[in-house]
């Protein structure tokens, strides 16, 4: 297996996990499968740095593609359920925000002097949201009203977790930054 193989899996289980939600309303049992197409997702992003850097082919680009990916899979994974619940279409909007920031905070860190990408976390990032998202989607199965009258809920208390996640990941990231050297790159000046 070579990293790509492992992206191209991730992508495959995140459309499986919006496939499941968006068909749960017709085929309940669907929602059994999230966690599991979740888990896999999991499993297969972090294979594909890892494979990368033992294979020697880690890029800039596989880099940018991975990032990408990640916030494309959420975005497409969890977004569905603006279709799929459009009475709670606004805290799945605010849940999107909060991966944005999130996961953009990660990012910018690496680009910071001494920067790496931290998995610093207060219940909010990729991993901890699969999990929630996954428990939620067994609560919907076994209780689908009651559930689904607590979705807004759920997705606004989970998107309080994804943007303090990000607060500290920008926190983390400025404290490891501090005493090294620092120049600002733009397009355009100095």
């Amino acid at each position: 297996m070579t990293a790509n193989h492992a992206s191209v899996a991730g992508v495959l289980f995140f459309a499986g996990v919006a496939l499941c939600f968006y068909y749960s309303n017709q085929y309940s049992w669907l929602l059994l499968c999230i966690p599991v197409l979740s888990f896999l997702r999991f499993i297969v992003n972090a294979l594909d740095g890892l494979l990368a850097r033992a294979q020697g082919t880690a890029s800039p680009a596989g880099e940018v593609l991975n990032e990408l990916s990640d916030v494309l899979g959420d975005t497409i994974s969890y977004g569905i359920l603006f279709i799929v619940y459009p009475a709670h279409a606004g805290s799945v909007f605010v849940f999107i925000i909060a991966i944005w920031f999130c996961e953009l905070a990660g990012i910018l860190g690496k680009n910071l002097p001494n920067g790496a990408r931290g998995q610093e976390s207060l219940g909010g990032a990729k991993p901890e949201r699969a999990v929630f998202l996954s428990l939620y989607a067994l609560y919907l199965y076994f209780s689908p009203e009651s559930a689904t009258a607590y979705l807004s809920f759920f997705l606004y208390a989970l998107s309080v977790l994804v943007v303090l996640s990000g607060m500290q990941r920008v926190t983390k990231s400025i404290k490891r930054s501090r005493g090294a050297s620092y120049t600002s790159h733009t397009s355009y000046g100095d």
